[in-house]
C-alpha cells in the first residue's frame, strides 16, 4: 500500500487538545472527499455497498444491515443483496436472508436498485449530490424501512489512512481494495430515529501472485462503535484486522464530534513501528456457528479491542458484546457456509483514555473459527 501525506486537523488541536497526544503527525486528509466520486460502481470486478445501524423510537429499537454486492471475476458474475433485522427488546428476534437478483446503478441518479429476477425490487439506495444525504428503502419479509434518509455526520472516511487497504489474496494473488464509509444520523418522515454506519468498497487492484501454492484464505474481523465520551464528546470508532500469510494488515480509526468540529484520525499497520501498541483483536467468548463441518466450529461473541500509541491501550481499550445468532447462511462468498454479520448495543471501556457512555451503535462482522487457522475471503 502506497501511503500518502496525511495533512493533520487543526481543528483537534482547538476543541480537544488531548487528541494530538494520541495519533501519529500522519493523520486522515479527509477534508473534502467527494462522495460522488466513490459511490458509483468502478471498473472492478467487486463491489460492495453496506450500511448497518440502530432505529429507536416509541415503539422499537432494532438494528439492520443491508448489504448489496456484484461480484464479476473470471466470467462467473453474483449480484446479492444481504438483509438482517435484530430485535433489542422484547424476545430480541433476529432475521437475515441473502437474496441472488439483479443490481442496477442509474448514473443520472446515483441510485443503486437490487430486484429479485424475476420479481419486485427489494432495495433502492441513492446518494443524492444536492441534498448530501444518502435515501434508503428496503422491501422484504425480514427487514422494511421506507424513505429512511442517512446524513453524514462528518467527511468521508478514507479507510486504512488514505482509503487503499489490503485484504488478503485469493488464488494466490494479493488483493488491493478501496474503500471510504460514513457515520451517518437516521431520519425517518424528518425525525431522527438513530445512527447508522455506512462502507463503499471495491477491488482497486490486484498484485501479481507471489507462488502459485499461496493460500487464499485468511481471518478477519470488523467492529464499529458510535458512542459518547465521558465528557459528552460523540466518539465514532472503526476497527479492522485481517490476518493471511502478508499480514496481519489493521487499521483503528477513531473520530470526534460531528459537523465543522469533526475530528478523524487513524493508525494502520504502518504505523506498527512507531506507536506503543498495535490493534489487537481477542474473542472473549465464543458461541456456536449454524452449520459445522464435522470439526470444531466457533465464532465470536464478545471481543476485546486494544491499541495504543504513547502507551499499551492508550487508543482504545473496549470489550463488546453481539446479542448471539446473528448469521447469514449459504453465502457464496464463504467456504463454509455462514457469515457471522452482528448488530447490538453492548460496549465498555476507554477510547483515548476517556471512559465510554451512551452507546449508540456496535457492529461485529467476524470470519474467525475454532478449527483453521485462515478462512476463505469473505464480503464486507
Amino acid at each position: 500500500m502506497q501511503r500518502r501525506e496525511f495533512l493533520r486537523l487543526s481543528a483537534a488541536a482547538a476543541v480537544w487538545p488531548w487528541i494530538n497526544k494520541f495519533f501519529p503527525a500522519q493523520n486522515i486528509n479527509a477534508a473534502g472527499l467527494n462522495r460522488l466520486a466513490y459511490w458509483p460502481p468502478s471498473i472492478a470486478g467487486v463491489e460492495w455497498r453496506y450500511a448497518a445501524g440502530r432505529i429507536t423510537d416509541s415503539n422499537q429499537d432494532f438494528g439492520f444491515v443491508v448489504s448489496i454486492s456484484d461480484i464479476n471475476v473470471s466470467g462467473a458474475r453474483s449480484q446479492e443483496c444481504l438483509v438482517q433485522r435484530q430485535d433489542f427488546t422484547g424476545s430480541q428476534t433476529f432475521a437475515g436472508n441473502r437474496y441472488t437478483g439483479a443490481l442496477n446503478y442509474n448514473d443520472s441518479t446515483a441510485t443503486y436498485a437490487f430486484k429479485l429476477n424475476p420479481g419486485p425490487e427489494l432495495v433502492s439506495w441513492q446518494w443524492d449530490d444536492a441534498a448530501g444525504v444518502y435515501r434508503l428503502n428496503v422491501a422484504t419479509p425480514e427487514l422494511t424501512l421506507v424513505d429512511v434518509v442517512l446524513t453524514p455526520v462528518g467527511d468521508l472516511i478514507p479507510e486504512g489512512g488514505d482509503g487503499d487497504i489490503r485484504v488478503g489474496r485469493l488464488a494466490g494473488i494479493s488483493l488491493v481494495s478501496n474503500y471510504h464509509a460514513d457515520w451517518t444520523t437516521i431520519k425517518v418522515k424528518g425525525v431522527e430515529k438513530g445512527v447508522a454506519r455506512v462502507d463503499m468498497q471495491g477491488l482497486q487492484s490486484m498484485a501479481s501472485p507471489t507462488s502459485a501454492a499461496a493460500p487464499s484464505d485468511y481471518d478477519h474481523n470488523w467492529f464499529a462503535i458510535a458512542a459518547e465520551l465521558s465528557d459528552g464528546t460523540p466518539v465514532w470508532i472503526s476497527a479492522w484486522k485481517n490476518e493471511d500469510i502478508d499480514g496481519p494488515f489493521w487499521c483503528a480509526t477513531v473520530a470526534l464530534n460531528s459537523g465543522a468540529a469533526w475530528s478523524p484520525s487513524s493508525v494502520t499497520n504502518e504505523d506498527a513501528g512507531s506507536i506503543a501498541a498495535p490493534l489487537s483483536i481477542t474473542a472473549i467468548d465464543w458461541q456456536s456457528v449454524p452449520v459445522a463441518a464435522g470439526l470444531p466450529e466457533g465464532a465470536g461473541l464478545s471481543w476485546h479491542l486494544t491499541a495504543g500509541t504513547t502507551q499499551p491501550n492508550d487508543l482504545i481499550d473496549i470489550q463488546l458484546t453481539m446479542p448471539p445468532g446473528q448469521f447469514i447462511l449459504g453465502d457464496s462468498l464463504t467456504g463454509n457456509g455462514w457469515v457471522l454479520e452482528g448488530v447490538g448495543t453492548q460496549a465498555s471501556g476507554t477510547v483515548l483514555g476517556h471512559p465510554i457512555s451512551a452507546v449508540k451503535l456496535v457492529v461485529a462482522e467476524s470470519s474467525v473459527e475454532l478449527s483453521l487457522t485462515f478462512l476463505p475471503i469473505i464480503h464486507k
